[in-house]
């Protein structure tokens, strides 16, 4: 009897330390980019690469330098990880057919990256980790291979990454872009177009979309953020499976003044001028992409749009 508790309680702590260790996941972003360039590919080689349209190379060649290449989606220097790692990354999965496992180990590996605690100065690596998310995520829309239960595990762990965002960081002059709520945009929209994506993860994203229409720490949005969170919730709306009052609703939780009684009384804090700021552009943004629309379905929205914009003022 003893030996079986002393069983089960090895098992316990076992499931216990396995759960305290992927919790406590960290990556150094340094560690990562340094691992960018190999003896084969120097800087000097990626360049003229994408000088060539990043295309003499073989299939499988472009397989296995597409794996170094995440690598540099760390990298601080936006030539390498955003002209060259991200770029050709993205033309090859647009424009080549790898097999399903290829699309599966980078799936994996950079939905580990955006689950886990990372350390970068630049804040520059889990941002681009979505965005290139966004275009594996592309691949399923068009051929699908992940499974319910990994979309599902996809929204779980973008939602996440979203709305822990609190690093508002866009366009510096040395370091490039770093856009995390965009990009994590980017990746709904493409779960919004994809048919296979259902109403229940419809909604999941549609809740963690507006989580960030008013950022956190006062901050104005000023890099376009607001029209790529409207791009994912208009093609959510596309795609059919709320009803017209489910989406006044939630235009009305955006256009609500909450934690302020009324909107004329934002106009006396930094927190007040933000949230007018950032919910304005947001509904500009919305209104924009469906007033000119000839769909039915976005037309039949634009008077509660064109109600919240009078009203947030």
């Amino acid at each position: 009897m003893l030996n079986r508790v002393l069983l089960w309680l090895l098992v316990i702590c076992t499931v216990l330390s396995s759960q305290h260790s992927v919790a406590q996941q960290v990556i150094n972003a340094s560690e990562v980019s340094a691992q960018c360039l190999s003896p084969k590919w120097q800087k000097r080689q990626l360049m003229q690469l994408k000088a060539n349209s990043f295309q003499p190379l073989k299939l499988a060649q472009k397989q296995q330098l597409m794996m170094q290449l995440l690598n540099c989606l760390a990298h601080p220097d936006p030539e390498l990880r955003d002209g060259i790692a991200f770029t050709a990354i993205s033309q090859w999965l647009r424009n080549e057919q790898f097999d399903r496992q290829v699309y599966l180990s980078m799936f994996e590996h950079l939905l580990s990256v955006l689950s886990a605690q990372v350390i970068d100065e630049y804040n520059v690596y889990q941002s681009f980790v979505a965005l290139m998310l966004s275009e594996v995520v592309r691949v399923d829309r068009l051929t699908p291979y992940l499974t319910e239960q990994q979309r599902q595990q996809l929204v779980d762990v973008i939602s996440s990454y979203y709305t822990s965002i609190r690093d508002y960081r866009g366009f510096d002059r040395q370091i490039g872009w770093r856009h995390g709520v965009a990009h994590s945009a980017d990746v709904m929209l493409q779960l919004a177009l994809n048919q296979a994506v259902n109403q229940t993860l419809l909604s999941q994203m549609l809740t963690t979309l507006k989580q960030q229409v008013i950022a956190s720490n006062e901050h104005f949005y000023i890099y376009g953020e607001s029209k790529r969170i409207a791009m994912a919730v208009v093609y959510i709306l596309l795609r059919d499976v709320h009803s017209i009052s489910q989406w006044q609703t939630w235009v009305n939780d955006i256009s609500s003044p909450a934690p302020f009684a009324q909107w004329n009384e934002v106009y006396q804090s930094q927190q007040g001028l933000a949230k007018l700021h950032n919910t304005q552009q947001f509904l500009y943004a919305i209104y924009s992409l469906i007033k000119p629309s000839d769909n039915k379905r976005l037309q039949a929205l634009v008077p509660t749009i064109e109600q919240a914009i009078k009203l947030v003022r």
